[in-house]
């Protein structure tokens, strides 16, 4: 029979979380999420999943400061003039940019962000061969 101190370190090395190597902040993740919906036709439950799924897959690929770094070339790099020039310019800028775009990419297809939901409509004759797309604005 097992020893009581070997039963209660079992249990609660059972019971700790491991540390996830690439985990992002909360508001992070939230701002990624709504700027994904918003992109993509607006909050609705199927961009919800798709956007969260998304940043999900880039955090398992991009550290949280590899994504801080290329996210403020992204968003800085439309800065006018010679402050600008440092976001835009420069090996380390294209680098970090292009590893978070192939990550995004990556993302965006397993989660099939931008696809559009494709709803079956019942008619009178029974159920259509084909489903039909809504547009954008019918989401």
């Amino acid at each position: 029979m097992p020893s009581r101190k070997l039963l209660t370190a079992l249990i609660l090395g059972l019971g700790a979380t491991p540390v996830l190597a690439h985990d992002y902040p909360t508001m992070d993740r939230v701002d990624h999420v709504l700027t994904c919906m918003k992109r993509n036709g607006g909050q609705n439950v199927d961009n919800l999943f798709r956007c969260s799924c998304e940043i999900d897959v880039i955090a398992q690929t991009v550290s949280l400061d590899e994504f801080n770094t290329a996210r403020t070339y992204e968003i800085y790099k439309n800065m006018p003039g010679e402050k600008g020039a440092l976001f835009r310019e420069g090996a380390d800028a294209r680098k970090a940019v292009e590893t978070l775009a192939a990550a995004r990419k990556n993302a965006e297809k397993r989660c099939f962000v931008g696809a559009k939901r494709q709803t079956v409509v019942p008619t009178p004759q029974g159920m259509p061969k084909a489903a039909k797309t809504p547009e954008k604005d019918g989401q």
